[in-house]
């Protein structure tokens, strides 16, 4: 056993298996992050073993070792993952195959095999994040994995120098190749199309509500929706995202329908039920089957959303996206076909309420589900109510009623006081402090309780435009909380409560409306430094570059571009657009291949000296092969005596630049043979004249 590995270990050398290992860790550190820990430390024990190996302390691991690491393996994935048909395990899987071959990386084929597995793990990393840094870090690992290829080849091609120089000098020549490619090749769907494991939203906004829990989000500076407008921009007061619509409240929670009941279960139901669920109103009351208004739609925009691990998106009041995957619901809101686990596109029109009459009716179940309130609870708020019912008000009347209670007495604050059972009367009648979902879910109550159908809707409100690139930049601390409530000759209509108490909240966003407040828990008030809110800002607007012109990257957008280059899309001009660049670039090949043929470039001092000796030649006075320059020189000074103390200079400057490698002797050489055109006077010298003015010249 032992001859014949150490005969193999004659293929694979130390060099080539650090090489590799380098390559696999490489590959495997960013994965750390979405993998687990286990399967990085199971890396590491292959590693030790095959060092060991080489060592000659153990030998190669035997059949029953190798099932007993595969068998081990296996067994963790099913301990870690439940559901298989998802990213993590599917790139797990991948990784451990990755990671068992090393206990048999013996042979140079091996190492291949090996290295070709680390190439599709780099690309996988792109399936979680497609982010600046991701991509450069993804082109650092392809740089080491073809450096480690390079280094299988012998000859000292593992030297880290010769192995990196050669594989930035193969990917460089690449990259127009890539280029063209990236353009022309038909537009797949992504692989991050496949459902991930996770189920922790990024975002923040869940599919139920309580006090407190979105002022939790202003906390955080984290984009969370980046829009780009097609004509006109909304103004702040009506820039309401929204995303998820709550009618079940249980005494302190509100929630979507079904949500108190263990939530939607996507592992049973699936994805294409989510909209449904979301609904009490069933389908007949789907948007996607109501006609869409005959009135043009004031905003269009497109909508690039960051991940979520939630299905729902975010837009205007009467939504209506063409985007595939994307569905509306009777609550005019979107959902897409599974949770956004990476950044997502949609293009949106909408057509807001006040742009148009509504048409709509509440059913007996719509309304009922909209009066929902629990049997028992807030003793003081049904009162309230109560008392605005009997006075005969309208519910408009009833609605000003409440919101002038909050504009005379209450505080908006993002550290509301915490609240007990009877929370609505609590915030009511006692603390009077509170953020939005305090004001949203009082409101919504009180107008419950006076007989007015109402919901109370969550999102983002307002955003921060950026001029350079003409978006609007929605951040985590923008996630807000208003209310809705149903009048038979309008239908929905939105009401903010909290405008009632802060309207700058509303006009110019949450630091302005909690200066005092806003971040005061972060570890570094970066927001407090105008220099790093600048980079901040310089860097997002980096980011939506690099999303819109490259992730985006669509088959809608590759048809546009392509036709903008070639004016109409033809397989005459597909060939043409393909075959002449790479005509040019083997034109550029040949020619590059014929000037290096011509042998190894000279020193500069030599070319100059080259250039002198040229001169003499042209003079009449070659330099014979094999001469030293300073026998040359001699010679010069005898059979042209005017030309030789200059030759002697020439000499003397050429051989301290060339053999003694001073700078300053070079200077000089260049700056004699600037001046030494030696063809007329020694034309005149061999006819034996005698010049005063030439004599003069040669000296000078």
């Amino acid at each position: 056993m032992s001859g014949g590995v150490s005969q193999l270990e004659s293929l694979l050398p130390r060099e080539s298996l650090l090489w590799i290992f380098a390559a696999q860790l490489a590959v495997l550190l960013p994965h750390s992050v979405h993998l687990p820990l286990w399967l990085l430390g199971g890396w590491c024990i292959a590693v030790y073993w095959r060092l060991e190996v080489f060592r000659g302390r153990r030998e190669m691991p035997g059949r029953m070792v190798k099932l007993l690491a595969v068998s081990l393996a296996l067994a963790g994935l099913v301990l870690t993952y439940r559901r298989w048909f998802a990213l993590e395990p599917m790139v797990a899987l991948l990784a451990v195959s990755f990671t068992l071959k090393n206990i048999e990386l013996v042979s140079r084929r091996d190492a291949l095999l090996s290295l070709l597995l680390a190439y599709f793990l780099a690309a996988t990393l792109f399936v979680f994040e497609q982010t600046i840094p991701y991509a450069l870090y993804g082109i650092l690992c392809v740089v080491i994995i073809t450096a480690a290829l390079i280094a299988q080849q012998g000859l000292g091609s593992a030297r880290p120098g010769r192995a990196l120089g050669m594989s930035a000098k193969l990917l460089a020549q690449a990259m127009p190749v890539m280029l063209v490619l990236f353009v022309v090749v038909p537009r797949l769907g992504p692989l991050w199309a496949v459902p991930q494991n996770s189920n922790a939203a990024t975002t923040g906004i869940s599919d139920s509500m309580s006090p407190g829990d979105l002022s939790e989000l202003s906390k955080s500076a984290k984009p969370a929706l980046r829009i780009s407008f097609d004509g006109p921009v909304p103004p702040p007061e009506q820039r309401y995202w929204r995303g998820l619509v709550y009618t079940h409240f249980d005494g302190r929670r509100w929630s979507e329908p079904g949500a108190d009941r263990g939530g939607l279960n996507w592992g049973r139901s699936g994805p294409g039920s989510r909209g449904h669920g979301r609904s009490h109103r069933g389908e007949g009351n789907d948007a996607s089957e109501r006609p869409l208004p005959a009135v043009g739609p004031r905003f269009r925009y497109q909508v690039i959303q960051e991940p979520s691990n939630s299905p729902w998106l975010f837009a205007l009041a009467r939504p209506h996206s063409e985007t595939r995957g994307v569905r509306e619901t009777g609550d005019d809101t979107l959902v897409y076909k599974m949770p956004v686990a990476s950044r997502l596109a949609y293009d949106v029109r909408s057509w807001p309420r006040d742009n148009a009459s509504s048409d709509a009716r509440l059913d007996a179940l719509e309304r009922r589900n909209h009066l929902q309130l629990p049997a028992e609870g807030n003793p003081r708020a049904r009162a309230w109510a109560r008392a605005r019912r009997d006075e005969g008000l309208s519910a408009e009347a009833i609605s000003d009623a409440l919101l002038n209670f909050y504009n005379r007495r209450f505080t908006y604050t993002l550290r509301p006081p915490a609240l007990g059972a009877d929370s609505v009367d609590e915030f009511l009648f006692s603390t009077r402090e509170g953020f939005c979902e305090h004001f949203a879910s009082s409101y919504v109550f009180t107008m419950r309780a006076a007989g007015v159908p109402a919901r109370v809707v969550a999102g983002y409100q307002g955003g921060e435009w950026v001029e350079q690139q003409e978006y609007l930049l929605v951040r985590e601390y923008d996630a807000h909380a208003w209310a809705e409530i149903w009048l038979p000759a309008r239908g929905w209509v939105r009401v903010d409560p909290t405008a009632s108490v802060a309207p700058e909240r509303i006009r110019d966003g949450l630091q302005s409306a909690a200066a005092d407040e806003f971040m005061q828990d972060a570890l570094v008030p970066l927001h407090k430094f105008a220099f790093i809110s600048r980079l901040q800002l310089q860097w997002d607007m980096v980011n939506y570059r690099w999303y819109k012109t490259v992730v985006s990257f669509d088959s809608e957008r590759q048809q546009g571009l392509l036709r903008r280059i070639l004016g109409e899309i033809s397989p005459l001009r597909m060939a043409l657009f393909i075959g002449l660049p790479m005509l040019l670039a083997l034109l550029c090949l040949l020619l590059w291949l014929k000037l290096s043929s011509r042998g190894p470039t000279l020193p500069v001092a030599s070319r100059l000296y080259l250039r002198f000796c040229q001169r003499m030649a042209g003079a009449g006075l070659a330099r014979n092969p094999g001469e030293a320059p300073g026998d040359y020189a001699r010679r010069i000074e005898r059979e042209l005596p005017r030309l030789g103390p200059i030759a002697a200079r020439i000499t003397s400057a050429y051989e301290k630049a060339a053999y003694g490698g001073d700078p300053l002797a070079e200077k000089q050489l260049r700056r004699l043979l600037r001046t030494f055109w030696p063809m007329r006077l020694a034309g005149d010298a061999l006819r034996h004249t005698d010049s005063p003015t030439e004599g003069q010249s040669v000296g000078q």
